[in-house]
């Protein structure tokens, strides 16, 4: 029986699967898709990723049969244990993993072959280029042709600039300068108030709460709301454009592509915000002025789904870690 495969992409803020299955007379039949907890990156992400997993092949499906279980999370790293997230698996349906850091399924999903929103090519081939993902947290992963970078995607306490927790966090900074006297009045004050009546005591209360980088960055939605009428909104979300352009710039030079014409794509909920967007654009475009912006490209989800028939030859390859439960 041919292996279903389970795409599932992995953020501080929510999970999504996608079930693509093969039906009696080998084609494909539409995909079901379900939503999930956050993986939270300060602890130990083997043991969420295999419960994770657990839980969308055995739920996701009643259909039996053998699953290839194709995941990008965030937080990943060269150091996570693939092995031990297999052995922490209790769904006996499945019988392969593949996972990867959520840059790559990222990149994979805005400008992997054949993609309607990326570009046109072969399953499995790949443009030349970078992908600035930024929801929650942010990354950029930039693929050159001998060479790939990875830039920021350090996290909420040491980097991820322009990511939704930052312009949260930056939000509330400009509403208590406010209060203190130290910064303009902003219309973001309501906003923050109206969760936080006694603006005194919010720090104490968001600290302790074990779901402190979601809940912030949560403010990044008003942001983009009062960008056109609130002079603090606008410049917090032309500082958040201007740093995600500067990422994707590096990440350009640094695999050789900031003289030809690289494809570019921006993808995650940040982009929502047509301010932010516009200083990311135009940031972009003064550092490199050869580059291709792809509108509406796919998503981590559409990445994961993909993983599988990557190529060796491709330079994101060795990125890929594999795992056979038999």
């Amino acid at each position: 029986m041919m292996s279903d495969v389970l795409a599932i992409d992995c953020g501080q803020s929510g999970s999504r699967a996608r079930l693509t299955t093969t039906g009696r007379r080998g084609g494909r039949l539409p995909p079901v898709e379900a939503e999930y907890g956050p993986v939270f990156t300060q602890r130990p992400l083997e043991p969420q990723l295999a419960t994770l997993i657990s839980r969308a092949a055995d739920n996701i499906s009643a259909r039996n049969g053998d699953l290839t279980v194709a995941v990008g999370s965030s937080g990943w790293s060269e150091h996570g244990d693939l092995d031990e997230v297999a052995r922490q698996i209790t769904s006996d349906r499945v019988r392969r993993v593949i996972l990867a850091h959520d840059s790559v399924t990222s990149y994979l999903g805005a400008l992997g072959g054949g993609r309607d929103g990326g570009v046109r090519g072969a399953r499995g081939s790949v443009e030349l280029g970078a992908v600035v993902a930024a929801g929650t947290g942010v990354v950029t992963l930039g693929v050159g042709e001998n060479r790939v970078a990875r830039v920021d995607g350090w996290g909420y306490l040491f980097g991820d600039a322009g990511s939704g927790y930052w312009i949260g966090r930056a939000a509330i900074d400009c509403v208590l300068q406010a209060y203190d006297g130290r910064g303009p009045q902003t219309a973001l004050t309501e906003v923050v108030t109206a969760e936080f009546p006694d603006l005194s005591t919010l720090y104490l209360e968001v600290q302790a709460d074990p779901e402190k980088v979601k809940r912030v960055a949560r403010y990044a939605k008003a942001v983009a709301e009062l960008a056109g009428s609130d002079p603090v909104a606008a410049r917090i979300s032309h500082d958040a454009g201007r740093r995600l352009a500067e990422s994707v710039s590096t990440a350009l030079r640094v695999v050789g592509l900031e003289e030809k014409s690289p494809a570019v794509a921006r993808v995650g909920k940040v982009f929502s915000s047509g301010v932010l967007r516009e200083a990311f654009d135009e940031g972009l475009r003064n550092a490199v002025p050869g580059v291709r912006i792809a509108e509406h490209p796919g998503t981590a989800l559409d990445g994961a789904a993909l993983l599988a028939d990557l190529p060796p030859s491709s330079a994101l390859y060795p990125l890929i870690e594999r795992a056979d439960l038999g």
